[in-house]
């Protein structure tokens, strides 16, 4: 047979082999599961704890009252700190609302308020309790701005408890310039507040002295009406007591409660201030 007619008699057995040579393409193989999450890092450590902050510009004062008298127990006292032109009270004008209050019924927050009502009011606290006979009271402290201190003055009114309306205290004494570590001493006399007769009675006055007569209380203390003739703010004479009340040629009050011991003399308080920072 002729190799030319035998080639191409073989070609398309050729192909068919070829052909079936190569399988058919499979299929693609399933997606893999997704990875697991990472683990978390760790919290970091805590930060240091800050340094307490301090008063910055403030200038810190401390005041501590000393009561002089025998008997007489201060009430709480109202302390003001505070630039000049406000007064607490102002000898021979009427005394306010709020000193009225203190020195009546030994209440110092009518006081307390009309400090702060004052455009001139820096600092105030009202001691805690009353302050007895012979002994010196809590310290309190007064912060007031560092740019103040070139005109600073300090108020101080408390009560005489066995007494009408007698007080003792500052009035805008003057504190300014004060350094750091300085003290300053005050002397302080009674006043009368002018605002309620001095009858020395169980029933008109909160202390003690009336209290074991059988009287005295809240109810004996602040009384809105004006029975004094003075009606104005004047040093006081001193109480009368019962001492030589039988006696006409000597002075005595037999409607009064009070002995020779609830008597004073003046000074009756000394205030310590003192500038701490």
């Amino acid at each position: 047979m002729n190799m030319n007619k035998l080639t191409l008699a073989l070609l398309p057995l050729i192909a068919v082999l070829a052909t079936g040579c190569g399988g058919d393409d499979g299929e693609s193989g399933a997606t893999g599961p997704a990875g697991s999450a990472g683990v978390d890092g760790t919290n970091g450590t805590d930060g240091t704890n800050g340094s307490d902050g301090t008063n910055g510009n403030l200038a810190v004062f401390t005041v501590q009252v000393t009561n002089l008298t025998y008997a007489q127990p201060f009430s709480p006292a109202a302390v003001v700190l505070h630039e000049s032109g406000f007064n607490t009270f102002i000898d021979g004008e009427m005394a306010s609302l709020g000193l009225e209050q203190l020195a009546e019924g030994g209440d110092p927050s009518g006081l307390i308020s009309e400090a702060l009502a004052a455009t001139q009011y820096l600092d105030a606290v009202t001691t805690p309790g009353a302050t007895s006979p012979k002994s010196i009271g809590t310290m309190s402290t007064l912060l007031v701005p560092l740019l103040d201190v070139d005109d600073l003055r300090i108020s101080f009114t408390t009560m005489l408890v066995n007494t009408n309306d007698a007080f003792t205290g500052l009035n805008a004494a003057d504190i300014s310039n004060m350094t750091v570590g300085q003290t300053m001493s005050f002397m302080a006399p009674t006043w009368d507040a002018g605002t309620e007769a001095n009858t020395e009675t169980a029933d008109t006055m909160p202390g003690p002295a009336a209290g074991a007569a059988g009287g005295g209380g809240a109810s004996a203390g602040f009384n809105a009406e004006r029975d004094d003739l003075f009606d104005s703010v004047h040093f006081h004479r001193g109480v009368i007591t019962n001492e030589n009340a039988a006696d006409e040629s000597k002075e005595g009050l037999s409607t009064s409660v009070l002995t020779e011991a609830d008597r004073w003399d003046n000074p009756t308080a000394r205030i310590v201030v003192t500038r701490t920072r």
